[in-house]
């Protein structure tokens, strides 16, 4: 196991080494040429997070001039490698490392003093290290408004209910997540704060799928929930989550999406996205090592203030649903969003906080 162990290794190292280094040395006089790997555990296009950060670190290498690679690194166990291992070939190849995820996120924890040389680009949560640059999210906000929204479309009854609660006027709400991770406990928080702000007798059914690698599995835990006559189902369980999101069209259910503009999915029932702009946190991490601004032992937060997180207005399904929607709701969540931003509306973070350096 250990010679196989140690060969994938080589492997992994062998694809690095031809993607990021230059086919030419450059001048002597020549700034150095910024290696960059960002590391996925999941390769697939899933048309949310993992294809966001591939995104950022596109027109990263398109307009600074970085080498750039994708390197899969699959659950604990898989093909007979290790994540750490992956990890470990990365680290010694690059000169930036890009992660995401829970367990990719301990990794770093655990292993970023063993490369003191190489710079790390943590997205989605915050480590302090002097070689680790942090891009975290306050998504509790935008998941606030996203429930808010959802109450306030009940009670202008553009929000009915099915099956058997068809006349029972309750309000009762889906949410699946991928993994029941801190970054989704944050979230569902938010959300469920949002929905009850404005409906105090809702109820918000939590699901989880298990995987956001697994259509099937997004698919069948989505039809657990629809079984359960919920009026809307919040999908956040990245490619698990394109099952999910077929499953509540072929029924009919009203949807939102996550971390992008998921509207074209279903156009007609994806009622707002959860944004968050991973994108741009792969881009600005790059941009600032390519400058020589890297801010070790920084943790930047993206939040309504400054854009890094919002929904997607709710003009855009009622215009594809062909639905009138009443000025009030506007007006509401223009009043909820000044709450947030001007810090009436604190929202707790569940992050880990052996991760975290929380206040």
């Amino acid at each position: 196991m250990k010679k196989i162990i140690h060969l994938a290794c080589l492997l992994v190292l062998t694809v690095l080494a031809a993607v990021l280094c230059p086919a030419a040395a450059p001048a002597a006089d020549a700034a150095p040429h910024l290696r960059v790997a960002l590391l996925l555990e999941d390769g697939a296009p899933d048309q949310g997070w993992n294809d966001l950060l591939r995104q950022g670190l596109e027109q990263a290498r398109r307009e600074l001039g970085v080498s750039t690679a994708v390197v899969v690194a699959p659950p604990q166990g898989s093909d007979g490698l290790s994540q750490e291992a992956i990890f470990r070939a990365a680290a010694r190849q690059a000169d930036l490392v890009l992660l995401s995820g829970a367990r990719l996120h301990e990794i770093l924890r655990d292993n970023a003093a063993n490369f003191r040389q190489t710079k790390f680009g943590c997205i989605d949560t915050g480590i302090r290290a002097a070689n680790i640059m942090c891009v975290t999210f306050a998504d509790e906000q935008a998941a606030f408004l996203a429930g808010a929204l959802l109450s306030q479309l009940h009670r202008h009854g553009l929000l009915p209910a099915p099956g058997a609660r068809r006349d029972s006027g309750e309000l009762t709400l889906g949410w699946l997540a991928g993994e029941d991770d801190p970054q989704l406990k944050t979230m569902l928080n938010g959300f469920v704060e949002g929905v009850r702000l404005e409906s105090p007798g809702a109820r918000v059914i939590n699901g989880v799928a298990g995987s956001y690698a697994s259509p099937a599995d997004g698919r069948a835990r989505a039809q657990e929930l629809l079984g359960m006559d919920i009026n809307a189902l919040a999908v956040l369980a990245g490619r698990s989550g394109l099952g999910a999101v077929e499953a509540a069209a072929a029924a009919g259910r009203p949807l939102v999406g996550v971390d992008r503009d998921q509207h074209d999915l279903a156009p007609r029932l994806m009622l707002t996205s959860i944004v968050k702009r991973a994108d741009r946190a792969v881009f600005e991490i790059v941009k600032a090592t390519a400058q020589g601004a890297f801010a070790g032992n920084e943790i930047i937060t993206y939040d309504l203030a400054n854009g890094g997180v919002d929904i997607v207005p709710p003009q855009v399904w009622a215009r594809n649903a062909g639905v009138r929607l009443p000025d009030a709701i506007g007006r509401r969540l223009a009043e909820l969003r000044l709450e947030l931003t001007r810090g009436g509306i604190r929202l707790p973070s569940l992050r880990d906080r052996t991760l975290c350096n929380c206040r």
